[in-house]
């Protein structure tokens, strides 16, 4: 008798119906194994583009997500119940991972005050959504991209696995994946390489794996490794024209290309601009406009200016003016940002004027500018002081009053090289002038101007009335904010508002720098506290570095976006501030800037204009230190994500070694697999069975050369024939023998192969 070969063990037969079955039904074949591997190239490829991609700073990883999800999808994929018993158990899976991310990630002593901290943060956001309010809280993005994460993972590994169905799996992963590339500059992405690259593969191993179960069905014979032959042709086809597409003049080598993504993505980002003001913490992957909501001024964090045109100017500005390009102004406080509150619309013909009052004591005086529109989707008409009209159909949208007037608007879209001129209503009243005007503010100035949150920290008052000290008008306390204000250094990279926390608070305390947004705000709110009304204007600031040679035309850029508060003097109306260091003060007539600061423990600022780049983070070095913020965790994290990534490498090798131990044995007989087994041990100690030898006669060279494996290798010689050629099972007591004699065999031939290493 002559041991069978390789090839006779483990080639195909077509009559071999019970055999293919038993491979089949197995806990995971190599084909499976194969199959799970590209879904798992595939889907982590999404999974990385998205996590790398840091959107908001409190992002948990995604991979054990991604992955748990897989592998929840491939387990219950394969369970033949109805999958309206399936998919409850996976979501609540789902679910469960999520909530156990999430409360690693919350803060609070004990899990039920994580919880309590969780539903308080969501039910400001949901109001904030449902009240057309703003939120900078990153934990609902979080919930939103885990949840997501999860469902897509999932859907398609079932969709894969169960409905055997590549095109609806790729759909989750893929629409997910265009979906973050939009939002990041360039169109490059290696993810999205990646993940058509197992795209490619996955189409065609399900196709090949539905034609092989069409085959078994038919009992038509083909060659067992049939997947490996056309995956490996696939592979090198699929990287060739990978390689020959990325060397055209695509993606971030072409303008062309570029501009028909622009226009492929916009109508995406254009959908969603409207739910950013309830994702404010959601970082900017590319240079935006950082007032980029209507209606809205939310405190953004760290901001990116770019140096794109808005709008070319034609004015002749004067020392009394200031040089702010106006668009429009907020007057309701939270503690995230800014609204916008109107209450109608005047439209205006060519030409007309709004009913803001124009004073005859020369406090006020009209300027007329032209300007060109640089730019596209410019919603607002600009103006140099408060609008007044402009020569084409206009609206201008109203707050508390026919005369408050907190922006014009064009009648429709402005377009690039649009041009139109504004009439604004410039103040230019003396320092004098402001001071002796009084606190008789109408009704509808204090309704309006005054009000605050009810939770807003009493110590912003103090701080407001320690600053302005004995400062008794209006103006005086004014000007004492602003002078304090404008000690604060300018800074584009302040971390954003912790969750729950009063944003202007948060600048005057804990941060003590920061840009245009928060130092005119603060200057609103303190100034509200102390009874003056106030609001806050955005547009852009304008110097001479901006100017045309010695001309009078100024090329706006996005670089110069700006933010700025307005108090009101009776008699005088809305006059500008500047409390931002990187501005110069302006230059009111009078004797006298401002009365000696009083009450200010940040000391004395030096009149000369500060000169400050606004494209770039300024740091003062006699500034205060940031506020310790305390330790967040993320060192922690930080060893958990090493060590999580050292386990899953030893995994991957665990697996990977088990795989090619178990490599080809699915399905035959225990006896078979057993003795295959003993062979491959025997080969590693240089033992191995010689091709003229039968079964028991390697196992009685084998005794001879390794003693203790004694009669046991002769046992396992035995059944492997009786089980190979006659087909005969065993029974309960020759089962547990046959496993008894095996683990003799493994354990004497593993220390024979390991002496033989050494």
């Amino acid at each position: 008798m002559r041991e069978a070969n390789w090839d006779e063990i483990f080639q195909r037969r077509a009559d071999d119906s019970g055999d293919a079955e038993q491979r089949l039904s197995s806990v995971l074949p190599w084909e499976d194994w194969l199959t799970l591997s590209i879904v798992v190239i595939c889907f982590m490829s999404v999974v990385h583009s998205i996590n790398s991609a840091n959107w908001v700073d409190d992002m948990p990883s995604l991979y054990p997500t991604g992955l748990s999800a897989i592998a929840a999808g491939y387990a219950l994929a394969r369970i033949r119940w109805r999958e309206g018993f399936i998919h409850p158990i996976a979501l609540f899976a789902g679910a469960t991972l999520v909530f156990l991310q999430l409360l690693a990630i919350l803060p609070g002593g004990t899990p039920a005050a994580r919880v309590d901290n969780m539903l308080d943060r969501m039910h400001d956001w949901w109001s904030a959504v449902t009240q057309h309010g703003i939120s900078g809280d990153p934990l609902p993005f979080v919930i939103l991209v885990l949840v997501l994460t999860w469902l897509g993972s999932y859907a398609s590994t079932w969709a894969i696995f169960r409905w055997r169905n590549a095109w609806l799996g790729l759909v989750p992963g893929g629409t997910a994946l265009m979906w973050n590339i939009s939002f990041i500059p360039g169109q490059f992405s290696f993810a999205f390489v990646v993940f058509l690259f197992a795209a490619v593969l996955l189409v065609m191993r399900l196709h090949i794996a539905t034609r092989e179960r069409e085959w078994e069905d038919r009992h038509v014979p083909y060659p067992e490794f049939l997947s490996l032959s056309v995956l490996n042709v696939t592979f090198w086809v699929t990287l060739l024209l990978l390689v020959l597409v990325l060397r055209m003049p695509l993606a971030d080598r072409s303008d062309s290309a570029n501009d028909r993504w622009s226009k492929l993505t916009d109508p995406i980002t254009e959908r969603v601009a409207p739910l950013s003001r309830v994702f404010i913490s959601v970082n900017a992957k590319k240079p935006i406009e950082v007032h980029n909501l209507d209606d809205a001024l939310a405190f953004q964090g760290k901001i990116a200016l770019n140096n794109e045109r808005a709008v070319d100017i034609d004015v002749e500005l004067t020392p009394e003016m200031a040089a702010f390009l106006r668009a429009r102004s907020y007057d309701e406080y939270t503690r995230d940002g800014w609204k916008g509150n109107t209450e109608g619309e005047a439209p205006l013909a060519p030409g007309d004027r709004t009913n803001i009052d124009q004073p005859a004591d020369g406090t006020r005086k009209d300027v007329t500018i032209d300007v060109t529109v640089t730019d596209t989707g410019d919603q607002h008409l600009y103006s140099l002081g408060q609008p007044l009209s402009a020569d084409a159909d206009s609206n201008a949208t109203l707050g508390g009053n026919l005369s408050d007037v907190t922006s014009l608007e064009p009648e429709g879209r402005l377009r690039k090289g649009d041009t139109y001129s504004v009439t604004g209503s410039v103040a230019v009243a003396s320092i004098e002038q402001l001071q002796s005007a009084g606190e008789d503010y109408p009704a509808w100035v204090t309704e309006r101007y005054l009000a605050l949150p009810p939770d807003l920290p009493r110590r912003i008052a103090r701080k407001a009335r320690e600053v302005t000290g004995p400062a008794s008008t209006p103006y005086d306390k004014a000007a004492e904010v602003e002078r304090y204000l404008r000690t604060f250094p300018v800074d584009f990279a302040v971390p954003d508002t912790p969750p729950g926390r009063d944003s202007v608070d948060y600048f005057l305390f804990d941060l003590q720098r920061g840009y245009f947004d928060y130092h005119a705000s603060a200057m609103a709110v303190m100034l509200r506290t102390l009874g003056v009304p106030s609001r806050v204007a955005t547009g852009y600031a304008l110097d001479d570095l901006q100017r045309d040679g010695d001309g009078t035309t100024y090329e706006v850029t996005e670089k110069k976006a700006f933010a700025w508060p307005e108090v009101y003097f009776p008699g005088v109306g809305w006059v500008e501030f500047s409390p931002t260091p990187s501005e110069p003060r302006i230059n009111r007539p009078g004797t006298a800037q401002a009365p000696p600061a009083t009450g200010s423990d940040r000391g004395t600022e030096d009149e000369a204009p500060i000169d400050i780049p606004l494209g770039a983070p300024q740091v003062d070095p006699a500034a205060p230190p940031l506020a310790e913020t305390g330790d967040d965790g993320s060192g922690l994290w930080r060893q958990l994500l090493i060590l999580a990534g050292i386990g899953g490498v030893a995994a991957l090798l665990f697996g990977g070694a088990r795989f090619a131990w178990e490599y080809g044995l699915g399905g035959l007989p225990r006896p078979v697999q057993l003795w295959e087994k003993t062979q491959r041990l025997a080969r590693a100690g240089k033992s191995a069975a010689r091709p003229t030898e039968t079964p028991r006669e390697f196992a009685r060279r084998l005794r001879a050369e390794v003693p203790r494996t004694g009669s046991d290798a002769t046992y396992l010689a035995a059944a492997y024939e009786r089980a190979r050629f006659g087909r005969k099972e065993l029974d309960e007591e020759e089962t547990e023998r046959l496993e008894s004699a095996w683990q003799t065999v493994r354990n004497e031939l593993l220390r024979r192969a390991l002496r033989f290493r050494r």
